[in-house]
């Protein structure tokens, strides 16, 4: 691991479980075993540091989590609810890498809106990749595939939310079951 990859690397874990108000930049060269100099050769600020961890661990994180999807040869959304039903792949203390950040920085700087907008965006589309080649393989029908990843994405994060908020992953899995049974009565092509 390079000096710029262990940097962001703790940087990211510093400020998922801490917050970037409550991370400064001393914890986090403490941590990684840094000084000042190692950060500004690659970085000129936290905000740039923290931008970077954006893109390199979160967006990265969300992508191969949910692309893997798309690279099933059977069935779309049983993929897709294989994903969301691994327990283990997700953590109920911390919550949502994305999300945590998205709460606690979109509104207050538009640099930080528009870098996590992009990884929710994305986040997005990748769902709507999934939903768009189940309904090719003729696993679902909807009026609005675009809409419903939307929903799906928004109903993942209030999902992960709500366990965080109660410490509790079966909230998750229950939350989860709901959206399953959701596409088993509404979604899913009989």
């Amino acid at each position: 691991m390079t000096t710029k990859e262990k940097l962001l690397m703790v940087t990211f874990e510093e400020i998922y479980e801490y917050g970037y108000y409550s991370t400064s930049v001393d914890k986090i060269l403490k941590k990684a075993n840094m000084n000042k100099g190692s950060m500004y050769y690659y970085f000129k600020s936290k905000k740039e540091l923290v931008l970077s961890v954006i893109e390199v661990h979160v967006f990265g994180y969300i992508n191969k989590k949910y692309s893997a999807i798309l690279d099933t040869d059977d069935n779309y959304i049983e993929s897709m609810f294989n994903v969301l039903n691994d327990r283990d792949s997700f953590n109920f203390t911390l919550g949502c890498r994305l999300n945590s950040l998205v709460q606690e920085l979109s509104h207050q700087d538009n640099d930080f809106k528009l870098a996590l907008e992009k990884v929710y965006m994305n986040f997005e589309d990748v769902i709507e990749q999934v939903l768009l080649k189940a309904e090719a393989n003729n696993e679902i029908s909807h009026p609005n595939i675009r809409q419903l990843a939307i929903f799906v994405v928004a109903s993942i994060e209030g999902c992960l939310s709500t366990a965080k908020k109660s410490q509790d992953g079966d909230l998750f899995v229950n939350c989860i079951k709901e959206l399953e049974n959701y596409f088993e009565q509404v979604i899913i092509k009989k």
